[in-house]
């Protein structure tokens, strides 16, 4: 695992951290919405007044706010104590520029509500390259499962039927943008869609892959 990677435009990395001494960083649905405002707002080239913002603007005015992207949202998801994201640069050091910004809005935040102060993350992010299809395919089940992952390896087949429900239902992943959720425009504002629909012809596909989960598990080398 590389924490120098140079990021290229129009690649996809894996971008990962957790709360520091493995720490709640997410411990209400607050916390969550927060983070995934902060992902839409802060992937601009342009600097963001988030207090400014969030104090004089509603949620479907933030989401209509006109941006200039730095980085390509393909997939996510955030679990209670760590996050998933999948990631495209648009611009030279996008993924750097809006990891720093990302995480530098939500550790304000999250300090000012729980009235703590220091680190909230375990360090720099951890980021991956994904090269090939079968890998990011491989991601988008990895990152999509992340809620149910290590009961469903170890599941029954009506197990696992189950656990993809819940999988499904989840708020806080891009698995249920992708079912085509109604509720999910907070969740639909921040992904780009295009790099699952390359790779899969339907939800479809994708459902069948997840309930596959482990079978083809590609090399992690």
């Amino acid at each position: 695992m590389s924490f120098r990677i140079t990021a290229t435009p129009g690649e996809y990395y894996h971008v990962f951290n957790r709360g520091v001494e493995k720490r709640i960083i997410f411990s209400d649905e607050y916390d969550y919405q927060r983070f995934l405002i902060l992902m839409f707002l802060t992937n601009d080239v342009a600097a963001v007044d988030t207090k400014n913002t969030f104090r004089n603007a509603a949620l479907p005015e933030i989401l209509n706010q006109e941006r200039n992207p730095i980085v390509k949202i393909q997939a996510f998801s955030l679990l209670p104590n760590h996050y998933h994201l999948l990631l495209s640069p648009v611009v030279e050091g996008g993924v750097a520029l809006f990891m720093q910004k990302l995480a530098t809005g939500y550790t304000m935040y999250f300090n000012t509500k729980h009235d703590r102060a220091g680190a909230l993350f375990q360090g720099k992010y951890k980021i991956k390259h994904a090269a090939e299809d079968l890998y990011l395919k491989y991601l988008f089940e990895y990152i999509h499962l992340n809620i149910v992952r290590e009961r469903f390896d170890v599941s029954t087949a009506l197990n696992a039927e189950q656990l993809l429900t819940e999988a499904e239902d989840y708020l806080w992943s891009s698995l249920s943008v992708y079912k085509g959720a109604t509720k999910q425009i907070l969740g639909r504002s921040v992904v780009d869609l295009q790099l699952f629909q390359d790779l899969f012809s339907d939800y479809g596909a994708h459902k069948k892959l997840l309930r596959g989960w482990k079978s083809h598990e590609p090399s992690l080398e």
